[in-house]
């Protein structure tokens, strides 16, 4: 089985303004912070859309509860 060269994820280039990871060809959607504690997505995936599309809606559901 080919191994993918992804375990650099420290790397600047995978990382848009030190905070947004996007790497093509990392297969892992949430991917450890690279500064702290904590996860990020890794934008280059579809699923990671997904996630935060659903992220933001369920915010918005809860905006008329909050008025």
């Amino acid at each position: 089985m080919k191994q993918r060269n992804n375990r650099n994820r420290d790397s600047s280039g995978h990382w848009k303004w030190g905070m947004i990871y996007h790497n093509p060809d990392d297969p892992k959607v949430w991917i450890a912070k690279r500064y702290g504690w904590g996860w990020t997505l890794n934008m280059a995936r579809p699923q990671s859309w997904a996630i935060l599309a659903l992220l933001v809606l369920a915010l918005l559901a809860l905006v008329p509860l909050t008025t």
